[in-house]
């Protein structure tokens, strides 16, 4: 095994980890309202690095990974409401039970390619979605609402931790030997199944995987609201999201999906204050021309065209 060192954890990687760290030493001194859009950051660049986990690494496109963010709020709600466990703890109660759902939805669906996977994920949402409305333990069609306080700094290292773990998980998976197999897949499932890769057993721990911190970035993100209630947490627009962040910052790359919810999440703030309703529809136009012109996004792109980045980013 290949010793670490500065050396060898790459640019891209040091790049990540230094601007994390100044978040990390600067966020108590921020004003709160900038603070609050950094935690937001945050929490989109988490989620768009757990659907690149499967979506990005594999090309296997989820459009029901809502149904594992959602698992995360009513697992935090769950925690916090019936339990009276500290938040933290809510956030890890969401995110185990998510990485068991990941585990026993994607034993089945994995087995489908294409838009019959795409497809089968979507259900999967949808079944959640009516699943929730009926347990009244979750609050029924009503949601819960949450008496947890205000706790900027608190929900700020909390997604900083987990986003932090997600870059450095991409890493180890695309530079070992897991990266191989996994890049094998996603050229061609049959061939890399007839070399010796064990493409059921990679996909179903990338799905788990995914689905984990899909999860405990969904925690986070209703623990900041203060609640949680269905039609909101089941929305398709959060997968739309998620996969659009990936789209155009780069699928399957350590960099991409955090280019990808700088440039979602801050233009979607700026037009709720400009072009309030037409936020999605810019997003949707911008991810089509992407996927047309440009189908490596932002960090492919800049790769191709600019050789002196192609060793320093990835």
């Amino acid at each position: 095994m290949r010793r670490l060192s500065l050396r060898t954890l790459g640019p891209t990687l040091l790049g990540i980890l230094a601007f994390l760290g100044v978040l990390a030493a600067i966020a108590g001194r921020m004003p709160l309202v900038l603070l609050t859009l950094v935690i937001n950051l945050l929490i989109f660049a988490a989620l768009a690095y757990s659907i690149n986990f499967i979506t990005g690494l594999t090309g296997y496109v989820s459009f029901g990974h809502v149904l594992f963010m959602a698992v995360g709020g009513y697992g935090l709600a769950y925690g916090v409401g019936t339990l009276h466990w500290h938040p933290v703890a809510g956030v890890a109660l969401g995110a185990l039970v998510s990485l068991a759902l990941a585990l026993g939805i994607g034993a089945v669906t994995l087995r489908f390619r294409g838009v019959y996977f795409a497809i089968a994920s979507q259900v999967t949402a949808l079944a959640g979605f009516y699943i929730v409305l009926e347990v009244q333990e979750l609050g029924g069609g009503q949601g819960i609402v949450l008496n947890v306080g205000f706790e900027p700094i608190a929900w700020f290292y909390t997604i900083w931790v987990i986003l932090a773990i997600e870059v450095g998980i991409t890493y180890w998976i695309t530079h070992g030997r897991l990266g191989y197999g996994i890049r094998s897949i996603r050229a061609d499932e049959d061939a890399a199944k007839t070399v010796g890769v064990h493409a059921a057993a990679l996909k179903l721990v990338l799905f788990a995987i995914s689905g984990l911190f899909a999860g405990a970035a969904g925690g986070v993100y209703y623990w900041q609201g203060s609640g949680i209630f269905p039609n909101e947490a089941f929305s398709l627009t959060f997968s739309l999201i998620m996969l659009a962040m990936i789209v155009i910052g780069g699928m399957g790359t350590l960099l991409g999906p955090l280019f990808g919810a700088v440039a979602v999440y801050l233009s979607s703030q700026y037009f709720l204050t400009v072009l309030i309703g037409f936020e999605f529809v810019i997003i949707g136009v911008l991810v089509v021309v992407i996927a047309l012109f440009l189908p490596e996004g932002i960090v492919g792109t800049l790769r191709k065209y600019v050789p002196e980045l192609r060793g320093l980013i990835e």
